[in-house]
């Protein structure tokens, strides 16, 4: 598979702020050397699977991994964490994206594959992380930093799995401010842990003195040096802290004034510095204080500051707890206890409207850039509902389509309830979040609750909500599958909707495509889905871009236009390989597209892509479960293994998909089973279950997607009445796929109807049918149609070529193909089927009875035993009982 696709220009903003979460921070610009520390984790991770570095605030966890990270020979794969990912399919993507970072092949894994996806089992994931991993020959570790701030339980269990199954190149190390949920003390007791703690980071005197006067530009005696250090226990952050408030005059601190308690030391220092700093300065850092992630457009637009880059500058020269997350510092955040502390600060000096106003700014601009996930804390902090009812009128989609479900749930459930009331628009997207996780029920009350408190109403946006329910009303129709509801309620939701709306009318488009799909109106189906393309930019056509294309080719294969089909599913692919933050692909489409472009390559005669294809596919398909891509694997891997002349492997694929086909509701692939069964039964001279099969389907009254296969059969039978009839199904079939428009069946009938008319010794007749077959089928480049009927057709095409009918360099090239084809493709004539009597008596004969013998076991006379004996070596073309017990082993007759 291809790696991701090259984006032209800046990378939107979620992607960059995303990123800062990858990269380690860089070096501050005044560096403070710790270097028996660098040398103890350079020694001594190597020799432990965990590396736990575990202290309050302000002990400088984050700083030294990071320097270290800078320093270090090894390759570092580095995730700054936060609460919001709390969720353990997102921290299983940061871990494997951390690691492309460093290892860009992982982006064509099977692993970076899985996480691109929807609904793949973790279990799947982690197992193909070991095995990933395994492969990795140099050390490698990961970092986990602020890892306290993961409280699932569901990813300490994951990151224990890893623990306990890391091969020995790989390590992670967690910075954390208390002991994790993980079996620390296990690691403990087997030496698999390196643990430094408050006593292991803490600044020695020598340490704290170069920090003080050398970085700080502080002159100290070594008196006072030391009277800060045992004051402070050589905590990193209150040494800061100090040392800012003494650059700025305050020299008493020297002198004892400082508790012993970091918390107090941090408040009493921290309001001494804030207090000292310019106004311009203390109300830049007090509202910037509530971002989590800080750059310079979003800082001014939530201060309404000019300098906003500037500042961040120099606040980040001064030493204020500033810390860049890129080597471009763009962005910035502050550390934890000064953030802390200023929110805090911030909460006193500001009356609940200053502060609500500030949350609005920061809300509008992450609205601005598309940023949903950091709209809406701040729009409920603000009290700004107007700014979540854009994200759920945008977004709520967009998130359940690409299966975000707890996501939108999140964000459901932190709205006040009084809102629900006022903004009808939440509820639909409460609605909406019922739909996608199965409450139908529950999704059609809602519905209706909101439809009913509309319905007296006379504004205009009560009409547009209005709009916005029978938006919802169409969607659920189509989930239903009740067509006729769906076409008149999406007249009127297009009818009232926007014409620029982008959040439901591409949604109505692509559930009319599927639902119009399913009862067979292909092209109605076609123009929905072009309808719904026609919003490529809209966040849910983003998201189900691959499924349409995909859909698109469904259609194309079925009316035979193999290119088209081919192109879209390439569509599908690069669809799912571009960027999309959290967006997301089903596991199973991706196993889908993957086995039907193998099918296409399959019948170009690309044999070699074909299998590779298939495999990936099939790979996918097990992963996720998907029973039709299985299926449809299943079958297409038996026909190459045909082609391989490895009947027994096509027979062990068939089996595979029988049971499959027989526990799932997918009728459309009957008939392919059938089919291959049948290549299979010829394949093995199983001759005599062949013809009974075809009894079956021809009594049973089939669908003509059988009876196909049920003409080949009859062609191998030979004799006129099988001809015959084998021509007046093809009549049928060739009637209604003209009228279907379904080009593909109308090639492979006329191709049948040429060997037909040949075998009948009408050859004018079978080279006119096989010119209209050629004509038709060269335009789209159709080889193993042809191929796969074997030889009879070869020679036919021989034929062709020597007459030079039509299409020569199409004729030749399907000639040439006719070299892939094994010795066993060429079935043997079949004898005309023995009757059930005969049967019996043939199994009699060929244990050796006399004919005496078997007229006593089947209570029939020995005359009419000889009767049924005649007729059984007319059949088989043979002359006596051992003759007739042989031939009939061949024909798998007697098995």
């Amino acid at each position: 598979m291809e790696g991701p696709l090259p984006m032209e220009g800046p990378l939107p903003m979620e992607d960059t702020l995303l990123a800062t979460k990858f990269t380690v921070p860089p070096r501050p610009q005044r560096l403070l050397p710790r270097a028996h520390l660098h040398n103890l984790l350079e020694q001594a991770l190597p020799r432990h699977k965990l590396a736990l570095l575990c202290a309050p605030a302000g002990y400088g966890k984050t700083t030294l991994l990071a320097q270290w990270a800078h320093a270090t020979r090894l390759p570092v794969a580095w995730v700054s964490l936060g609460e919001e990912d709390n969720n353990l399919q997102r921290f299983l993507r940061y871990l494997v994206q951390a690691w492309q970072v460093i290892r860009p092949e992982i982006g064509e894994s099977r692993l970076h594959l899985l996480l691109a996806t929807q609904e793949t089992p973790s279990e799947a994931v982690l197992a193909a992380f070991i095995n990933a991993a395994s492969e990795v020959e140099e050390h490698t570790v990961f970092v986990l930093d602020d890892y306290h701030l993961i409280h699932d339980a569901a990813i300490h269990d994951a990151l224990t799995f890893l623990l306990d199954h890391l091969p020995p190149a790989l390590h992670f190390a967690l910075a954390a401010r208390g002991e994790p949920a993980l079996p620390v003390a296990r690691y403990r007791a087997r030496q698999q842990l390196l643990e430094l703690g408050p006593e292991e980071l803490k600044l020695g005197v020598d340490e704290s003195d170069a920090f003080l006067n050398e970085l700080m530009g502080l002159k100290l005696d070594a008196g006072a040096v030391a009277n800060l250090n045992e004051q402070l226990e050589g905590w990193v952050a209150g040494l800061q802290l100090a040392a800012l408030t003494l650059k700025q005059g305050r020299g008493e601190l020297v002198q004892g004034a400082i508790s012993g308690r970091h918390r107090h030391i941090a408040d009493y220092l921290s309001e001494d510095v804030l207090a000292r700093l310019p106004d311009e300065e203390q109300h830049f850092l007090l509202q910037t204080s509530l971002l989590q992630r800080l750059c310079a457009p979003l800082c001014a637009a939530v201060t309404g500051t000019a300098n906003a880059q500037e500042t961040l500058e120099r606040l980040e020269r001064s030493s204020l707890f500033l810390l860049p997350l890129d080597d471009e510092r763009r962005w910035f955040r502050y550390h934890h206890l000064f953030a802390g502390f200023l929110r805090e600060q911030l909460k006193r000096r500001l009356g609940e409207a200053a502060l609500q106003q500030l949350h609005r700014r920061a809300a509008a601009w992450y609205l601005a850039h598309d940023v949903p996930e950091q709209v809406v804390p701040h729009a409920v902090a603000g009290d700004d509902a107007e700014a979540v009812v854009q994200v759920f009128s945008r977004f709520v989609n967009a998130r359940l389509l690409s299966g975000e479900i707890a996501l939108v749930k999140q964000w459901i459930d932190a709205l006040p309830a009084a809102w629900y009331e006022k903004y009808p628009v939440l509820d639909l997207a409460r609605a909406g979040y019922l739909a996608y996780s199965g409450a139908f029920e529950a999704c059609v009350r809602c519905v209706n609750e909101v439809e009913q408190k509309l319905l007296p109403l006379d504004s205009d946006e009560a009409r547009g909500y209005l709009a916005h329910v029978v938006a919802i009303q169409t969607f659920l129709a189509c989930m239903q599958n009740d067509l006729q509801q769906a076409e008149a309620l999406a007249q009127r939701a297009l009818r009232e909707l926007p014409e620029d709306d982008r959040g439901f009318r591409p949604v109505i488009y692509g559930a009319l495509g599927d639902t119009y799909r399913y009862h067979g109106r292909w092209e109605q189906a076609k123009q929905s889905y072009l309808q719904a393309l026609e919003f490529a930019d809209a966040p849910p056509v983003r998201v189900e871009a691959a499924h349409i294309f995909g859909t698109l080719a469904d259609l194309d294969l079925r009316q035979g236009r193999l290119r088209d089909a081919a192109a879209n599913w390439r569509r599908a692919l690069m669809a799912m390989q571009e960027p999309r933050g959290e967006s997301r692909i089903p596991l199973p489409v991706l196993g889908w597209i993957y086995v039907r472009l193998a099918e296409l390559l399959y019948e170009w005669n690309e044999l070699e892509a074909a299998r590779d294809h298939l495999s990936q596919g099939l790979e996918l398909a097990e992963l996720g479960g998907d029973a039709r891509t299985l299926i449809a694997g299943y079958l297409l891997a038996g026909r190459l293994q045909l082609v391989e002349g490895d009947v027994e492997a096509a027979s062990g694929s068939l089996e595979q998909a029988r049971p499959l086909l027989r526990d799932a509701t997918f009728p459309e692939w009957a008939a392919p089973f059938q089919r291959l069964q049948l290549a299979l039964w010829l394949a093995q001279g199983r001759l005599q279950a062949a013809v009974h099969w075809s009894g079956e389907i021809l009594e049973q009254n089939r669908p003509e997607d059988a009876h196909l296969a049920v003409v080949r059969l009859l062609l191998v039978k030979g004799d006129s009445s099988s001809l015959q009839r084998a021509l007046q199904l093809v009549a049928v079939v060739l009637r209604e796929a003209e009228a279907e428009g379904r080009e593909g069946r109308l090639i492979e009938a006329l191709a049948l109807q040429a060997l037909i008319y040949r075998q009948q010794g009408d050859t004018v007749r079978a080279l006119t049918s096989l010119e209209r077959a050629l004509t038709l089928a060269e335009p789209q480049g159709y080889v193993r149609l042809f191929v796969d009927l074997g030889q009879a057709m070869g020679r036919l095409l021989q034929e062709a070529h020597a007459r030079h009918v039509v299409l020569p360099e199409y004729v030749q090239a399907l000639l040439d193909a006719f070299s892939t084809l094994p010795v066993s493709a060429e079935p043997m004539p079949l004898p005309e089927p023995l009757t059930p009597r005969e049967l019996e008596v043939l199994e009699l004969l060929a244990a050796g009875l006399t004919n005496r013998e078997i007229g006593q076991e089947l209570v029939i006379s020995p005359q009419t035993v000889k009767k049924h004996t005649g007729n059984i070596y007319s059949k088989l073309s043979v002359s006596n009982r051992t003759e007739a017990a042989s031939r009939a082993r061949e024909l798998h007759i007697l098995d």
